[in-house]
């Protein structure tokens, strides 16, 4: 790595003042965190870049993200090439010529916000002053290089990545991503990550466009989820950051940050416009419209387009010199699923443990069978509005999400099996009903000055439930409403000193998290308790963190930091005063970089963390069965990570593309917090001495252009849990964690091959894996119920897109194509997957 060169440097004594002002203005701004992009602007507009020297490829990608320009240029004309980057105040037609000054392109501007990169020694004019080019690569195709530049976990899905599978449920979006699973894939429509191990109590940060959603379920004996809502039809892209943060909107949480960003005007607008809209539709096999509730007999088909299962967003947009404009509407409409007919339908329960061991079905639902409680009919609303002048950039973001939908109850579901204790059949129950609404404004100020680089973020969420289960399970209106309210600011400066080039990033941020739910007062002769599903407590986050990184020559670069972090938690009604705490840490982290090959970074991190009892866990009382813990301590993660970034070009060929990252973790967590067996009492919060999840995770990304393969794979060497007397999943047997135990072993491999006339047909086909369970299926001593059973699998699925003409293209797949019967990892409930399901969707943009 090079590092940019500043000119005009200040004196010391200045730099030093500088410094101390913002660092100043920093600390005294209120505060999680959404980082304001540069948006595109057509003409002349000025724009703050700050792209440093690096590969020509990856110069010209992070100039597309900047601006959202389209570039096309010849596939070869690239590759091998450095680029001297770019950094201040200028119009992006000129930050382009900048950028490839020296790489022997030329710049032709066809549009307002679209290029074409020519070789020089190639021009050919032809009678009519046009240009001929040869093959043409569409700049966005390298949007996930960041990741594999970062020296630490990160991932970063794609809109193409995305649009491959035009799917149903936002959680099918992360097979693509190693150590991320979404647990409990099928039970609703919402996003409950799993990071590593982690997962629930607000153990990972999830927000959408910066702004967290706080919402939690209770689920009865299978514990409760963390959920994210959001319509498929809107994402754009999803950052994924594993483990404490070290930045702005990790406050809180040490799992894990993952952001999912929506569309902003350059993804509706059509190349070299203005203003215009975006339309898609789609259609989707495998769905019958739900039942009437209370019904039992399921029916069967499902496994053509009968319209019970569809999708249509409208999108308009404007580009100004000066200002930006996104609005977007989407509904989406699905029945209740039918399951596969090939596989493994039953096991023995001699894998639970059991003295007499005898075959169970794997699922209450066989083969062929319609899963109630699986449909969904959402609508939803969004707009962005960015304003910029002179050095300063605003955005508002604002959007309203509903959806109507079938839950499962995992717990009911479990007993439904044949020879359970109690045997239900399931059932269609009463929908449920999740409203979300969140408005978020970030702003950003970016002068040529090096030590001045201000992102500041306020947003506000409201998640209202309405929950059947909950409903069905303890009585009541099964509602629950969850506020959340968060802000962060944050300035890094470049300092050029005698030892290297000093980047420095100092910002503070707080949250306040209001969540309310039914309260019910239950008398037992030895004891008071309440009947709470969900939380009715505040909890309020607080932090400033300090990022260094100092690099100290091209091959070697040291960092570390430290975040300060607050807490506050307080019941309300019933709860108020039981379970009242605060505390504070401090955690540090620290890093090492070497580049020892151009195109590669060996990186070594130490990161600790922190993590408050959430709302749930001293907030609530899960129907009168779990009592707060008044001396309840936060978790504490000390993570260690050694990893290698690989990044080449003209690898095999001249126009091939090799990206590798590989990443080892040993991730340890003191005082983690498990549910306990407690005196007069069923169950309470508690403390064991620490877990541990140690493993290792490879991404593997090869492109031709013609041809690409895409491969990622996450293995666990060890997962334990230990008290203070031994170390085991016994120790957990009384905790819902032990069900989300992750699979040993799991990835996803994808290879796909672009074709005809301008590369404007894909087709590829994705395996994805699942191994067993990293402990096994045998319920340990103290268990109220068994792990779901689930066997290993791979899942193959089939996608297509063609592109009509430059504005228009048609995009396919068939997920599950061999149709097998099988049960997703961290299902929490032995429900069975979707079979065989065929999806078209239709984008035209004018």
């Amino acid at each position: 790595m090079t590092a940019p060169h500043f000119s005009g440097q200040r004196p010391a004594s200045r730099a030093k003042g500088w410094f101390l002002l913002t660092t100043i203005l920093c600390c005294l701004a209120t505060a999680p965190a959404l980082r304001a992009e540069t948006e595109a602007r057509p003409g002349m507009a000025e724009s703050r870049f700050d792209i440093p020297a690096q590969p020509l490829p990856s110069a010209l990608a992070a100039f597309i993200k900047a601006t959202g320009w389209q570039l096309s240029y010849p596939s070869s004309a690239a590759q091998g090439k450095m680029s001297p980057g770019v950094r201040g105040a200028m119009s992006p037609a000129e930050a382009l010529e900048r950028l490839v000054a020296g790489s022997g392109l030329a710049v032709h501007q066809g549009g307002a916000n679209a290029a074409a990169l020519v070789e020089l020694s190639r021009d050919q004019a032809a009678a009519d002053g046009s240009v001929m080019l040869g093959t043409i690569v569409l700049g966005g195709a390298q949007a996930a290089d960041a990741a594999f530049a970062t020296p630490g976990s990160v991932n970063v899905i794609t809109t193409e990545q995305i649009d491959r599978f035009t799917t149903g449920t936002v959680a099918d979006v992360f097979k693509s991503a190693p150590g991320v699973i979404s647990a409990g894939n099928r039970v609703g429509p919402s996003v409950d990550l799993n990071i590593r191990g982690l997962q629930g109590q607000s153990r990972v940060s999830v927000t959408v466009d910066g702004a967290r959603q706080t919402s939690g379920s209770y689920r009865g004996y299978r514990g409760s989820r963390n959920e994210t809502y959001i319509d498929p039809d809107f994402i754009a892209g999803v950052d994924i950051s594993k483990g404490p943060s070290a930045g702005a909107g990790g406050v809180g949480a040490m799992g894990g940050v993952v952001n999912m960003t929506t569309i902003n005007a350059a993804d509706v607008l059509a190349p070299g416009k203005d203003q215009g809209f975006r339309l898609r539709f789609g259609t989707a096999s495998n769905s019958v419209g739900a039942p009437a509730a209370g019904t039992e007999a399921g029916r069967s088909g499902g496994n053509s387009f009968n319209g019970d299962a569809w999708n249509g967003s409208v999108a308009w947009a404007m580009k100004r010199e000066n200002f930006d404009l996104v609005l977007g509407a989407s509904r989406r409409r699905s029945g209740n699923y039918f399951t596969g007919s090939h596989g493994q339908e039953s096991y023995n329960t001699a894998a639970h443990g059991t003295r007499l061991p005898r075959d169970r079905p794997i699922s209450v639902y066989g083969k062929d069978s319609e899963v109630f409680n699986t449909s969904q009919d959402v609508a939803t609303y969004l707009g962005k509005a960015t304003w910029t002048w002179g050095d300063h950039s605003l955005r508002l973001n604002v959007s309203h999400y509903r959806n109507v939908y079938g839950e499962t109850d995992e717990t009911m579901l479990n007993f439904g099996l044949p020879g359970s204790i109690i045997y239900i059949p399931p059932s269609e129950f009463i929908h449920s009903k999740t409203t979300t609404k969140s408005v978020g404004l970030s702003y950003s100020y970016t002068p040529d000055n090096e030590l001045i680089d201000l992102r500041a973020s306020l947003w506000a969420t409201e998640v209202d439930t309405t929950s059947g289960v909950i409903r069905a399970q303890l009585g009541g209106t099964g509602e629950t409403s969850n506020r959340t309210f968060g802000g962060d600011i944050t300035n890094t400066s470049h300092i050029s000193t005698g030892a290297g080039l000093w980047t420095m990033s100092n910002g503070i941020e707080a949250v306040l998290e209001r969540g309310r739910s039914d309260q019910i007062t239950l008398v037992y002769p030895w004891a008071t308790s309440y009947l709470s599903a969900n939380p009715n407590a505040n909890r309020q986050l607080a932090s400033f963190f300090h990022k260094s990184k100092l690099e100290i020559n091209d091959w070697l670069t040291l960092s570390g930091g430290f975040r300060y972090d607050y807490y506050s938690l307080k019941g309300k009604g019933l709860t108020a005063g039981l379970g009242d705490q605060s505390r504070n840490q401090l955690s540090r982290n620290f890093g090492i970089t070497l580049a020892p090959l151009e195109g590669m970074q060996i990186f070594a991190t130490y990161t600790e963390g922190w993590r408050p009892p959430s709302l749930s866990e001293q907030g609530a009382f899960g129907a009168g069965s779990i009592t707060i813990n008044p001396d309840l301590e936060p978790e504490r993660a000390k993570n260690i990570e050694l990893g290698v970034n690989y990044a080449r070009d003209g690898l095999l060929r001249d126009d091939d593309q090799m990206r590798v990252k590989f990443v080892l973790f040993r991730n340890d967590y003191e005082d983690y917090i498990i549910r306990k067996r407690a005196p007069l009492s069923t169950y309470t919060w508690g403390n064991i001495e620490k877990a541990a999840f140690r493993g290792a995770e490879l991404t593997l990304n090869y492109d031709t252009g013609a041809f690409f393969v895409e491969g990622n794979v996450t293995h666990y060497s060890k997962v334990e849990m230990c008290d203070a007397r031994t170390c085991g999943f016994t120790t957990g047997a009384t905790d819902y964690g032990i069900v989300n135990m992750p699979p040993r072993t799991s990835g996803s491999l994808t290879v796909g091959a672009r074709m005809l006339e301008d590369q404007r047909l894909t087709l590829g086909l994705r395996a994805w894996h699942t191994g067993q369970r990293y402990s096994g299926y045998i319920m340990p001593a103290g268990a109220v119920n068994p792990p779901t059973y689930y066997t290993k699998s791979t899942i193959l699925d089939l996608f297509g897109s063609y592109r009509v003409n430059e504005t228009s293209s048609l995009d396919f797949s068939v997920e599950n194509l061999t149709h097998r019967f099988y049960i997703e990892p961290l299902s929490a409930t032995p429900q069975a997957a979707p079979g065989r399901t065929a999806r078209v969707n239709f984008t035209m943009k004018f």
